[in-house]
């Protein structure tokens, strides 16, 4: 029906553009020559041409497009068999071949009735009375009329501008239809444990609890702790699992997270609006938590097919030369995965760090506030850069306690990353621990304290980074492997001894990289206006013992 409008509609504009009516006097165009027409002709010269060697044209792409011919099952067979191209091309009860002319077929004939039906309709409406041709047109715009109206009152019912409500329409149809869906056809099985130990059961209710709590807090930094004790918890019960990998990158993610809503929670009022309804908010988080829930246990106990990571432990030592199976995965099994989440990264970070400072440049420019200025350095201090212990408003157990741990911190960092090809760790979990160090020392000291630990630009180390991953990628493949293929190197140093390394290692240290800088590009951006205040207060009794330079 759709091929035969469109037939329709396409005589009808030819007939309009090209056709001899008897109301209107023809005309002829002029001033078309060979430089406006040439190049359509040479098209339409060249489609029939090429239509005429179609079998020659199937000759040479023909042994790609049988490449992506599926596996098909054999007749008596229990299942899918696993076939290679070739065999699964002659599976095929008619494969796929281009040619001028394959006979008399159903899309032929299909092709013909949409042809006649596209003529039928396009001879029908010429021969309408003018005032039924009328009537349609507009029938058809007070369709179009009521389609906008619709849409204006739809939008501005589910679209008020306010996040909490549009954030609870998402939730509703999340809630009625997957959630419906999976209460009419109950797909999940009735085996199965509540918990493998009674440990699990008292982490899992004190993470319903915290939540429960959260939805219910006035304040909100009250509600990011409790919030942050359920992605602990999670974190806990990872660990109960058997899964120490993600449990350390859980806890770290946290860490962060909890860090960088104090940044953002410094510029909010201290309480959350009165205007939603508690038990509102309460009611649909329980609903999204109970249909989530339900799906993913549907979801595993309605697997039939053996899991694809059941190979992934022998995989992770003899094809990516290590024991820890997780960090081989990201970095070597689906390292393409990993590259585009990296990718993802970049892309973020940039985009947050420009829309705030682009903010702060406008506010400036608004208010003709100048722009902010950082402190020089003086002697007699607990940190790098921090001026007399007693000023600054800083504590001073955090400054000493920062310069105590800092570098154990980055150090400890290093050694995830170098051991986390065999050990818990890896480029994310050691990126994310030298964040958390310069996060302890930018609240210690400040933006000048932050510079003065990384005195690099957060954009070169995120570009750095990604040129490393890629790297990686493409030394690989100039090498004669694979795109992302790693290598196992055994080598023999004069101090270290025996060394096993798996140049997966090098794309490991740019995913390390990369996590820094988002770190640092997150406390510059968000952290802004620590540095901001730090500015405003009253230097009058620091005269004469510092200088202002600018940041």
């Amino acid at each position: 029906a759709g091929s035969a409008l469109t037939v329709a509609y396409t005589l009808r504009l030819l007939w309009g553009v090209f056709g001899t009516k008897r109301a209107v006097a023809p005309t002829r165009p002029s001033g078309i020559g060979w430089a406006f027409a040439g190049p359509a002709a040479v098209l339409a010269v060249a489609g029939l041409a090429v239509g005429g060697f179609a079998p020659a044209v199937d000759r040479m792409l023909a042994a790609y497009a049988d490449t992506v011919y599926a596996g098909t099952a054999q007749a008596g067979s229990a299942g899918p068999v696993q076939m290679g191209p070739v065999q699964a091309a002659d599976a095929l009860v008619v494969p796929y071949r281009l040619a001028l002319w394959h006979g008399l077929t159903p899309a032929l004939g299909l092709t013909a009735l949409a042809l006649a039906a596209g003529a039928g309709l396009f001879l029908l409406a010429a021969r309408l009375p003018g005032e039924v041709r009328s009537t349609g047109a507009r029938a058809y715009d007070r369709v179009l009329t009521w389609v906008g109206r619709l849409a204006v009152e739809l939008t501005g019912a589910t679209q008020r501008g306010s996040l909490p409500f549009s954030l609870g329409v998402i939730l509703l149809v999340l809630v009625a239809l997957p959630g419906g869906v999976m209460l009419a056809g109950r797909p999940w099985s009735a085996e199965g444990r509540p918990w493998d130990t009674p440990a699990q059961a008292v982490v899992a209710a004190a993470v319903i609890v915290a939540a429960v709590i959260a939805v219910r807090a006035s304040r909100r930094l009250t509600a990011m702790i409790l919030v942050g004790v359920t992605g602990y918890g999670t974190a806990v019960l990872f660990v109960l699992h058997g899964a120490p990998d993600l449990a350390l990158t859980q806890f770290l993610v946290e860490t962060v997270t909890i860090a960088m809503f104090v940044l953002v929670l410094r510029r909010l009022p201290p309480r959350f609006s009165r205007r939603p309804s508690r038990r509102g908010r309460a009611a649909i988080g329980v609903a999204v938590g109970v249909v989530a829930a339900g799906m993913a246990y549907a979801a595993t106990s309605a697997r039939q097919a053996e899991p694809i990571s059941s190979g992934f432990a022998d995989l992770a030592v003899s094809y990516g030369g290590g024991d820890n199976v997780v960090n081989v995965i990201l970095v070597d099994i689906r390292a393409w995965d990993t590259m585009g989440e990296i990718a993802v990264l970049v892309a973020a970070a940039t985009g947050v760090a420009s829309l705030i400072f682009r903010g702060s440049a406008a506010l400036r420019r608004r208010t003709g506030s100048p722009a902010p200025t950082s402190r020089a350095r003086v002697a007699g201090r607990w940190l790098a850069t921090s001026p007399h212990p007693a000023t600054g408003g800083t504590s001073i157990i955090l400054q000493v306690v920062t310069r105590l741990l800092f570098h154990v911190i980055v150090l400890l960092s290093v050694y995830l990353l170098f051991s986390g090809h065999n050990q818990p760790g890896g480029g994310f979990a050691a990126g994310l621990v030298c964040g958390l160090a310069l996060t302890v020392r930018y609240l210690a000291g400040g933006r000048a304290e932050l510079n003065a630990a990384a005195p690099v630009d957060a954009g070169a180390v995120l570009g750095a980074g990604l040129f490393v991953a890629v790297g990686t990628g493409a030394a690989a493949m100039l090498l004669g492997g694979d795109v992302l293929q790693s290598a196992t190197l055994d080598l023999t140093l004069p101090v270290l001894g025996e060394v096993h390394l798996v140049t997966s290692v090098f794309f490991d240290v740019g995913v390390y990289l990369i996590v820094v800088a988002l770190v640092l590009d997150i406390l510059r951006s968000l952290g802004a206006p620590i540095g901001a205040d730090d500015i405003s207060m009253d230097d009058s009794s620091l005269k004469g013992t510092m200088k202002e330079e600018p940041v």
